[in-house]
């Protein structure tokens, strides 16, 4: 289900080391926070070290048009940590595509 009703405010969102690791830069990330297309929460993946937390995914297009995932966890003050971006995988890819018909 998305969501492109609850636009999240650039200020409010923080970033771990690994949000950046695959070189999306910071304003990419924040420009596909505040501008995306599709928003869902999904499952954290078993195993991994916040494994109590659901990830929020917000697919959508940095400024230069390049299709992004960027994954963030709720902070407890109402924040966003960006935990992961990186140019759109095929697993995204179909709810992307119906997203922009």
């Amino acid at each position: 289900m998305s969501d492109n009703s609850a636009r999240v405010s650039t200020s409010s969102v923080r970033f771990a080391r690994s949000a950046t690791k695959h070189r999306v830069s910071k304003e990419s990330i924040r420009h596909v926070v505040a501008h995306y297309r599709v928003r869902f929460e999904e499952p954290p993946p078993g195993g991994s070290p916040a494994s109590r937390s659901t990830r929020i995914v917000y697919l959508g297009e940095d400024m230069h048009g390049h299709p992004l995932e960027v994954m963030a966890v709720e902070g407890n003050h109402g924040d966003q940590l960006v935990i992961h971006a990186m140019p759109q995988r095929e697993k995204y890819r179909k709810r992307y595509e119906e997203a922009t018909q």
